[in-house]
Parts: structure tokens; C-alpha cells; sequence
């Protein structure tokens, strides 16, 4: 059995000698805390040295990297120095290689913990290896390294910046001595002198590592998040008592191998290479490869009675609209002959406040939210027409806004997702996280035309696959082609329509990809095909333009019109009793005492789904970026459908042009279908 010697430095009275089963193999792991004693640690070094298999200290400094050179503490090359034939370890290959790693790999599923955040490093100096990825994330960094390393009352904020100064200071950090009383206070008192921790401790997370943070006065991280390297159980101990509100551990503390620790984890794979042989970064992500390593988030005390903000970005669907707003109410009657040029007017403005969502609580977790409803003042017409950098600045102009009022996330309903590159600039320049919604506007859409085909009963199911043909009219789009690839799994048939034939190829393949068994066709005229669907779905950009001749569709078939302003008219609509046009699928939020203050164009508490997914994403705490661009990732719609129902947001009553349609219009509806069907036979 190989012997493990561990050393924790910066730790007191965390002593044990044991064996400790670790991914199939077994090793003795004896551990002493030195609690910053030089003379001790060296002293127990020499002791072991030759002995023991490996020693793995923590909690020693490590080696600070700055351009064209580097600095490592006198007493850190004297402790290093000190085993002549026992391979030494310190964990900082595993730190250097892992945390770049884990940190990205984390961030692409939990986008809000780590994206435009204002985040503290109590030392940047000591955690390098967090600095550049946090930056490259596009997060405000506040680095307290002048104070917590030379008492200094100012901070950092740029890796440029840090560089700069520990180049500068380094000939004073060689001077002074590695003692537990060096370590500097976080208390109220100390931020009354030094001004400058105001700043750092107004960050949203603080960064810091086991070793300089167990001896220091927590009460300061009440409510925040940390981001930390490993977690004791006494250190587990402490932040829950502090009131720490949650802490991403990039070394997950499974019980089963709590003794584990960077130091140990690098002293096993130096046990894997051989004496003699030098741990390399290779071996580092072969091992973190091998036990499947990954940062976790640990929540230490929730706050259930905290109500969340959202924001949304809303704007008039047409130029009636414009009269809806209060100020102009009182000449709706007689707008039509200046709708023209009150469109063109508007245009100008910039955009502004316009009311509020209260009331909404999830059935998940009973968190509250409130949402903070913004509109720009271009119509469909004027946001297409317009140069896309200016509809940009105007949303920004609003993000900044939500973000001074507390909000956590900012939607994008209507056109201002189609704007430019969909909402992709606009998150990136944006102090929040900016969501289109198109996720839960796909979903919505399948749940009204799943509930309406039901209705009609014209569809033969088998084992929850309908036996008939379905069509997604603008299919190229991003809700038409996510609603394509999910409508492969539950239909028989699949059309899919849009005017570029070259991307319906592109998309076949890749529905065929995640579903080898569909049948797609592919067609650049929706007409050739409409008299054999059962279902069709159209979500185009047309601004109103005819995009299928509605005489050809065949009875009983249901229309589900995703477009706004809608593909179908309802001149058109009501050509056909026998054919059902539905609205997408508006949902109704959680909550007993939902108030909605503004007229969205939608009847009683119903609100568009790319709404609702913004509320949504707020109710289960998850502050990312979770739908942009034109591609919609069909498993963030099985997602948000999961969490939609989780959270209790549902499908409202489907929707027509004028409203509710009622069980009775759906009974007409058949009876006209039936009627047109036997005439055909």
C-alpha cells in the first residue's frame, strides 16, 4: 500500500492517519496541520522523507507568474528544499490544468454563476489559474491583492494590471515573513479605514481558496456566492453558519473521498508516473479524465423570501397598437388616419419603462418573482427597416436600466429577438444575461397543436405517435426548425417548407442525425403539400405575407400560426370553418395573485411564451444566456418543457385571432371538417 504524507500548512488541528479507498486503489494517507509554522513543517519533511511514497503539502504559496518572470516565496523553496528523496507535490499542476478546464466545462451548462458577474478575488495572485477564464467569461473582476498581500487601500482589475504590480512588488513580498497573523482582516472595521474593500466586497461572488480563507472573519460573505477550491468540513461548517448563500467547489467534495485534496490528487497521479518521473500535463488530464472531475455547486442557505426580478423588452405589433399605450387611448377611435405617421414618429423615440408583473410564484420552490416590462416604440415594419446597431443601443439602453432596478435577466419578445444576429450581440454587451425565449416558444407551440389535433380526433395515435403528416411552414427559421426536430419523434410524416431548398437539406440531416428513423420531405412551396397535412405550423418573418394558399389545405387539418404579426389573416381563416387556426400557444404564469399591469395584447393573465420563459428561468434561479441566435438546441426545449412544468406554467386556453376559442368552436370546426370530407369521398 503506497503512504501518503499530507501536509496542510495553513490549517490547525485537522489531523488523521488513515486508509482511504480512492477509485479502486487503496493508500495511507497521514496528514498533519502546521498552521503556518515553518520550522514544524520542514521538521516533519525530514522526518518522513524516504519513508513515505509521496508528500503533498497545501497551503504553502506557490509559485506567482507575472511577464517575463516569475516569484516564489524564500520559505517556500526552503520547505521544498527540504526532502531529498521523497518525490514533493503542492497540487499547482492539477490547479494550472484543471481549473481553466473545469471552470469552462461548468460554465456552459451554469452560465448564470459565471457570466457578467462582479466578481472579488481575495488574492489573484494565489489563484491565477481562475483569473484569465473569469475575464474571458466577460465578468468585472476586483482583485484585493494590494491589500490582502501589503495592506495597500486599492484594488486591481485587469490580469494586465496584476501582472504590473506583482512585478513591482515582488522584492517586498520576499521580504516578508509567511505567518497566520499576516493574514488580513474583512471585518466592519477595517473597511472603515480602507475604503477599497467597499468595492471588493460589493461584488456579486468572491473568489478565494480553502487556505487564506479559514482563517479569516466570514461574516462578510453573508448572502454571497464563492467560488472556492476545496471545502473542509469545519470550513462546510462555518459558511452555513455565516450565512454563505451558495459556494461552485471546482473539487467536489463527495463524502466518500473527503480526504482528497489538490496536493493529494497530484502526489497519486506522481505515484501513477513513478519515482523520478516528472507529473505532466498530460497525466493531469488523464486523471481528471479517468475519475470524471467536475466543479459542483453546493447550496449553503436559501433564500426563499428573496423576490427575484426579470426584465422584458416588449414593442407594438403594429401601428394600432401604438394607441394602446395610455397616453393615447383617448384618440384610439379615430387613429387610423394618423397611424402612418405616428409609426414613423415613434420610431424616434428611445425606449423606456412601461409596467410591471407581480405575483408570480413557482409550484417548485415557492420563489417569488417580478417582472420589469420595457418597450421600444419601433412596430415589425420599422424594427426590420432599421439599421440593426441602432435597435442594439436601444435595448442596451434598457438592459442598463433593468440591471440598476436589480433585475437578474433580460427577455426579448417579438421582433427584437430577429433584430441583427438574434439577440447574440445584444447578450454579449449587455450588463445581464439576455434570453430570446424562442425555447419555450417552441415548446408552447407543440403543446397548443398537440392539445388541438387531440380535440379534432381526425389523427390516429399510436403508443403517442401520431399516424399522419405534419408541416413546418418556415422551417429554416429558429422556431421552425426546433419544432421540426422535435415533431420528428411524435409524427409519422414530416414536411418541412422554407424558400432556400440548400438549408431544408441542412436541416434533414440533421433531424435524420437525432432521428434516424424519420420520414422528412423537403419542399420550397407550401401548397404543393397542404391538402395531405393534418397539422401544419408556420413561423415565418412575412410581416403578414401570404405564405400558404389556405383553399388547398385539407379539411380538418390544424393551422398552428407561430408569426407575429400572424401568416394566416383572419379573412383568410374564416374562409375555412373546416380548418382550425390557432394562435402559438400563450401560457399563464404561476400564481394566486398574479396582477399584470399593461395591456399586452393578450386577454386577462395570459402572456407570450418567450415571456414566460424569461420568468421561468428566473423562478429556477438559472441567470444565463439559455436561448440566442437563430439555432434553437431542441434539448433546451425539452429542457424549459421540463422546468415549465416543474414550475407550474402551462398551456392557457388555445388561442384564435379573436380570442379564447371555446370547446363549441371546436365542435363547429369538426362538424364543418366531417361535412367536407364525405363530399370528397
Amino acid at each position: 500500500m503506497k503512504h501518503i504524507l499530507s501536509l496542510a500548512f495553513a490549517q490547525d488541528q485537522y489531523n488523521f492517519d488513515e486508509e482511504v479507498e480512492f477509485f479502486g486503489e487503496t493508500y495511507r494517507i497521514t496528514q498533519y496541520s502546521t498552521n503556518f509554522d515553518i520550522e514544524l513543517t520542514e521538521s516533519i519533511i525530514k522526518k518522513y522523507d524516504g519513508l513515505c511514497d509521496v508528500i503533498c503539502i497545501s497551503g504553502l504559496p506557490q509559485k506567482i507568474k507575472f511577464k517575463k518572470g516569475f516569484f516564489l516565496h524564500p520559505e517556500t523553496y526552503r520547505i521544498r528544499a527540504a526532502a531529498k528523496e521523497t518525490p514533493l507535490v503542492d497540487g499547482q499542476i492539477i490547479k494550472d490544468v484543471y481549473i481553466p478546464y473545469a471552470l469552462r466545462m461548468f460554465y456552459l451548462k451554469n452560465q448564470q454563476f459565471l457570466s457578467k458577474k462582479k466578481i472579488g478575488f481575495y488574492s489573484a495572485a494565489l489563484q491565477q489559474s481562475f483569473v484569465e477564464v473569469l475575464e474571458d467569461l466577460g465578468n468585472e473582476l476586483v482583485m484585493a491583492d494590494p491589500y490582502f498581500l501589503t495592506k495597500m487601500p486599492f484594488n486591481l482589475h485587469s490580469s494586465k494590471s496584476l501582472g504590473q504590480y506583482l512585478k513591482t512588488i515582488a522584492p517586498v513580498l520576499r521580504r516578508l515573513k509567511i505567518k497566520k497573523s499576516n493574514v488580513p482582516s474583512f471585518s466592519m472595521t477595517t473597511r472603515k479605514i480602507n475604503r477599497a474593500l467597499d468595492e471588493f466586497l460589493s461584488c456579486d461572488v468572491l473568489v478565494g481558496n480553502e487556505a487564506n480563507i479559514n482563517f479569516l472573519n466570514l461574516t462578510h460573505l453573508k448572502g454571497k456566492s464563492l467560488i472556492i477550491d476545496i471545502v473542509t468540513p469545519q470550513l462546510e461548517q462555518k459558511l452555513r453558519e455565516v450565512g454563505l448563500k451558495d459556494a461552485l467547489i471546482c473539487l467536489p467534495q463527495l463524502s466518500k473521498y473527503s480526504k482528497i485534496n489538490y496536493s493529494i490528487l497530484e502526489g497519486i497521479a506522481q505515484l501513477k508516473k513513478g519515482v523520478g518521473v516528472v507529473v505532466k500535463e498530460d497525466d493531469v488530464i488523464k486523471l481528471v479524465d479517468d475519475i470524471k472531475l467536475v466543479p459542483e455547486i453546493k447550496v449553503f442557505n436559501e433564500n426563499t423570501d428573496e423576490v427575484i426580478n426579470f426584465s422584458f423588452v416588449i414593442h407594438p405589433l403594429s401601428a394600432a397598437f401604438l394607441f394602446k399605450h395610455p397616453y393615447l387611448k383617448f384618440i384610439r377611435k379615430y387613429s387610423k388616419p394618423i397611424e402612418k405617421l405616428t409609426e414613423e414618429v415613434f420610431s424616434y423615440s428611445p425606449g423606456f419603462y412601461y409596467g410591471e408583473i407581480d405575483g408570480i410564484v413557482s409550484e417548485k420552490n415557492g420563489r417569488r418573482v417580478h417582472g420589469l416590462i420595457y418597450t421600444v416604440t419601433e412596430t415589425p415594419k420599422k424594427l426590420m427597416e432599421a439599421e440593426p446597431d441602432v435597435i442594439y443601443k436601444k435595448i442596451l439602453k434598457l438592459c442598463e436600466k433593468a440591471n440598476a432596478k436589480g433585475s437578474k435577466i433580460m427577455g426579448l419578445g417579438a421582433y427584437t429577438k430577429i433584430v441583427g444576429d438574434a439577440g447574440v450581440t445584444i447578450d454579449r454587451l449587455s450588463p445581464i444575461p439576455v434570453t430570446t425565449g424562442n425555447s419555450l416558444s417552441a415548446a408552447s407551440t407543440l403543446w397548443a397543436a398537440k392539445v388541438a389535433v387531440d380535440k379534432l380526433g381526425f389523427v390516429k395515435k399510436e403508443n403517442n405517435l401520431f399516424k399522419g403528416k405534419v408541416m413546418v411552414v418556415g422551417a429554416t427559421g429558429s422556431i421552425g426548425a426546433v419544432s421540426a426536430k422535435i415533431l420528428s419523434f411524435s409524427w409519422v410524416d414530416i414536411i418541412i417548407v422554407a424558400p432556400r431548398a440548400y438549408k431544408l437539406i441542412e436541416l434533414k440531416e440533421e433531424i435524420l442525425k437525432i432521428n434516424p428513423e424519420a420520414k422528412v420531405q423537403i419542399s420550397t412551396d407550401a401548397d404543393s403539400h397542404s391538402f395531405e397535412c393534418d397539422l401544419i405550423i408556420t413561423t415565418t418573418s412575412g410581416q403578414g405575407k401570404t405564405v400558404l394558399d389556405i383553399m388547398k389545405v385539407k379539411p380538418g387539418c390544424v393551422i398552428c400560426d407561430v408569426s407575429r404579426p400572424f401568416d394566416i389573416s383572419e379573412k383568410d381563416a374564416t374562409k375555412r370553418p373546416d380548418v382550425l387556426v390557432i394562435a402559438s400557444g400563450e401560457v399563464q404564469l404561476p400564481g394566486k395573485d398574479l396582477h399584470i399591469d399593461i395591456d399586452l395584447g393578450l386577454e386577462g393573465n395570459i402572456v407570450y411564451a418567450c415571456l414566460a420563459e424569461t420568468a421561468l428561468l428566473a423562478m429556477e434561479g438559472k441567470f444565463e444566456s439559455f436561448t440566442l441566435s437563430r439555432n434553437i438546441n431542441y434539448e433546451k426545449v425539452i429542457e424549459i418543457d421540463k422546468l415549465a412544468n416543474e414550475h407550474g406554467v402551462r398551456l392557457s386556453h388555445i388561442m384564435g385571432h379573436n380570442g379564447f376559442i371555446t370547446d363549441e368552436e371546436f365542435s363547429l370546426c369538426q362538424e364543418h371538417a366531417l361535412k367536407k370530407l364525405s363530399e370528397k369521398k
